[in-house]
């Protein structure tokens, strides 16, 4: 038995010696969440509009393109558990802040947590780089190791000395160019129908936990004085033709509810006809020139809803 465990051991040991200076290169190379937290931690006394909400904020609202000092907190697949927890984080540093932008998207009520899905290896870098305690304090949360695709992305990053960290000086997420468009999947719809099954809720048993933590954040911004805009941002008719009624009808009936009960406003451009084929990266995503025109239209609405409140 000790010969055994000699054995591993001499077999292991050089893995875990190599491990700990990768696992530190690992967490050295830039990422969106790592600037978002040091740019509010330099910056949230000055802030006036933020973006919270997934991808579809991420790669769709662009604060530079807003009038005032705004920047998109959001990412891919962050659902409100990560938006609230952010959106408290920085409460006692708030000084200007105004304007809280969230969206409300197909899946947004149904979905069951950025942990429970395919995505779940994103709760790490919350821990890791965003001072989250949203997570439990094991390996899978607390090692970029712990994820082999995503890590990989990472070593890939770091030898070919990007140091683009995902996203512009203002949070926005600046891959979806419209130079990179897949052509054929847009063409063929195969792209959205996959979009759309991945979006098909599997149940409806967080709709309560979701609505209750949305009240909270309603209820944040109404102590301090912050407007809260709920957006549901633009779709190519691929996707939204494809949307399954029931869970549509479901989606719009909770969001007029919260509207009521919370007293904000809902802004909602799912088809609006003013966005052409170049303005989408896919069929439910906006591209970068998409979402300068989309950010503009946003600000103005905004604004003038805002003076007849």
């Amino acid at each position: 038995m000790i010969k055994f465990i000699k054995y591993c051991a001499t077999f292991v040991l050089p893995f875990l010696i190599a491990a700990v200076p990768l696992e530190w290169m690992l967490r050295q190379v830039p990422n969106p969440y790592k600037y978002k937290y040091e740019w509010m931690q330099k910056n949230a006394s000055d802030v006036e509009i933020l973006i919270f909400g997934s991808s579809h904020t991420f790669f769709g609202v662009r604060p530079q393109f807003i009038k005032g000092k705004a920047f998109s907190l959001a990412n891919v697949s962050q659902s409100h558990k990560e938006d609230y927890y952010l959106l408290k984080y920085w409460a006692d540093r708030y000084r200007h802040l105004r304007t809280v932008i969230v969206p409300i998207s197909y899946f947004t009520w149904f979905s069951q947590g950025l942990e429970s899905g395919n995505e779940s290896f994103r709760c790490r870098y919350y821990k890791l780089y965003m001072d989250c305690d949203l997570y439990p304090d094991s390996p899978f949360y607390n090692l970029e190791l712990s994820h082999f695709g995503s890590a990989k992305g990472k070593v890939d990053k770091l030898f070919s000395e990007d140091t683009d960290p995902g996203c512009d000086d203002y949070g926005w997420g600046n891959a979806y160019k419209l130079s990179l468009k897949d052509t054929v999947s847009w063409s063929s719809g195969t792209e959205a129908e996959a979009a759309v099954e991945r979006h098909k809720a599997k149940d409806w048993n967080s709709i309560g936990t979701n609505y209750e933590r949305m009240k909270e954040m309603a209820e944040f911004c109404k102590e301090h004085g912050i407007q809260l805009v709920l957006i549901t941002t633009p779709c190519w008719h691929s996707y939204y033709d494809k949307l399954a009624r029931v869970q549509l009808q479901r989606m719009y009936e909770l969001t007029r509810k919260f509207q009521k009960d919370s007293g904000v406003l809902y802004l909602d451009y799912m088809r609006d006809t003013r966005f052409v084929a170049d303005d989408f990266f896919d069929s439910n995503h906006l591209s970068d020139v998409g979402a300068e025109k989309f950010t503009k239209i946003l600000d103005k609405d905004i604004k003038r809803h805002g003076r007849s409140q």
